[in-house]
């Protein structure tokens, strides 16, 4: 959804000027007045998540879903709403769809992304509860409406060595 991958400013600035053209040309997908509404509320709250290069990522990270959304014609969680007061770096587990967890228990040099996987009884799927990072790799992924949605995950272990080698 974002036309090139960098992590200075001007190539974010670029990707978030991008996914607003994108979003201007697809915003007649809206029915409603309302939503419409949602998603200029959700915009200028975007536009104004600029200070460090590290929120610009995650405003870009906002922006790439909104525009999906709206891309697919219906509002998802978040942007079905208005956006919180909050900083948009208080707002992440809005993009995983986890409960926010409170820094006290967050784990240390885990990043915004981290979760507690710890909690098998959780109201995450399993599919996030599992994934090493608390499913923010999938959160970021198109969903279709219709159809299947595929993940294939490749990991490599080292071989187990053995106890008792023969001669």
């Amino acid at each position: 959804m974002t036309a090139k991958k960098g992590g200075d400013s001007a190539d974010l600035n670029y990707d978030m000027n991008y996914n607003l053209f994108l979003l201007k040309t697809s915003l007649q997908n809206l029915k409603t007045a309302q939503d419409k509404h949602n998603v200029n509320r959700w915009v200028h709250k975007l536009l104004s998540s600029n200070k460090t290069v590290a929120e610009m990522k995650l405003r870009n990270d906002f922006m790439a879903q909104l525009v999906f959304s709206v891309q697919q014609g219906e509002l998802n969680s978040p942007f079905n709403q208005y956006p919180p007061s909050s900083p948009l770096s208080n707002l992440t587990y809005l993009l995983t769809g986890s409960a926010p967890s409170s820094t006290k228990d967050a784990k240390k040099d885990g990043g915004a992304w981290e979760c507690d996987l710890s909690s098998e009884d959780s109201d995450k799927p399993m599919l996030y509860r599992q994934s090493p990072d608390g499913g923010a790799f999938l959160a970021a992924q198109p969903v279709p409406k219709c159809g299947a949605f595929c993940y294939l995950a490749v990991v490599s272990k080292p071989p187990a060595k053995e106890e008792n080698p023969k001669l």
